[in-house]
């Protein structure tokens, strides 16, 4: 890679990871605990994605391949094996019964309407939130995911036992967990399709990804009214995506079935004016280079 490639891809990643820092410190993550993560994904990454054919991948060539030490190789896999890792968030999991109460016929009424649940009842072939739970989340506790549903607004309790999903999309409170584990998703999946995009080795080979903006802006009071738009626009777009892949046949991979997990996300962007400042006018701005240039005559 020639240096002046690495210098843009090292400017577009600084421009990345500005609002990826900002929720850091905002909870309290220093930058070592940061970095510590950073060594982890450098050496994931290149057992992953960087394999000889052929030849076993060793920490010496994994320390080559990402500037870390061996020793640093080393004590990122010894932490590695000694984790449990969780494949699957409990953010996902309550995602999928949401859209499984809305979309399973087991679960829904006429015209395709979610029905009211009991959480369990003694009526042989009554459909419960228990079984929407057992069917679309697998082994997840149905009182934690009921518990966390009703905690956010998305259910709500009708009579004694009866239940009333409100919504058909998860979305966590602010400052919670599950909100935590869905930034990362949402930036990961987003970043994949881009570096997929970036690798395509021609026109019309990659995957959908389109960006629609005004290109002299819009007025400040005209943001509200483009929200309301897209809420109701995309909202409506999302739910048709989601019906269709719900009628699609379900994957079995005891017939051989090859399992892909695919989706599409939208967003709507705002760029702040200060986004855009370079950082030495940042420095200018709040008179930080001046006062080092006096701390060094000091």
């Amino acid at each position: 890679m020639s240096d002046s490639i690495k210098q843009t891809l090292l400017r577009a990643f600084r421009v990345l990871l500005n609002p990826l820092v900002r929720i850091l410190l905002r909870q309290g993550i220093s930058y070592a605990e940061f970095s510590e993560v950073a060594k982890a994904v450098y050496v994931e990454v290149a057992l992953k994605d960087f394999k000889v054919p052929g030849r076993r991948t060793t920490r010496t060539r994994i320390a080559v391949i990402t500037g870390l030490t061996r020793k640093e190789v080393k004590r990122v896999i010894d932490e590695a094996v000694n984790e449990r890792y969780e494949p699957k968030t409990k953010y996902s999991r309550l995602g999928r019964v949401l859209v499984g109460w809305h979309t399973d016929t087991d679960f829904t009424g006429p015209y395709g309407m979610p029905l009211e649940l009991q959480y369990e009842t003694n009526f042989d072939g009554e459909p419960t939130f228990s079984e929407l739970v057992k069917r679309h989340s697998g082994d997840m506790s149905p009182r934690s995911i009921l518990d966390e549903l009703i905690r956010v607004g998305a259910v709500r309790e009708t009579d004694a036992g009866w239940f009333r999903v409100l919504r058909r999309e998860y979305i966590p409170e602010a400052l919670g967990q599950h909100n935590f584990e869905r930034t990362g998703v949402v930036v990961r999946n987003f970043v994949n399709t881009v570096d997929y995009n970036m690798m395509k080795d021609a026109p019309g080979k990659g995957r959908f990804e389109r960006l629609v903006m005004a290109d002299d802006g819009i007025r400040l009071q005209d943001v509200p009214k483009f929200d309301r738009y897209l809420r109701d626009r995309c909202q409506s777009l999302l739910e048709e995506l989601d019906n269709w892949l719900t009628g699609l046949p379900k994957p079995d991979p005891a017939r051989g079935d090859k399992v892909v997990h695919t989706g599409i996300g939208i967003y709507h962007y705002l760029v702040e004016r200060d986004d855009d400042q370079s950082f030495k006018n940042l420095l200018l701005a709040e008179g930080l280079m001046k006062e080092e240039s006096e701390e060094s005559e000091d």
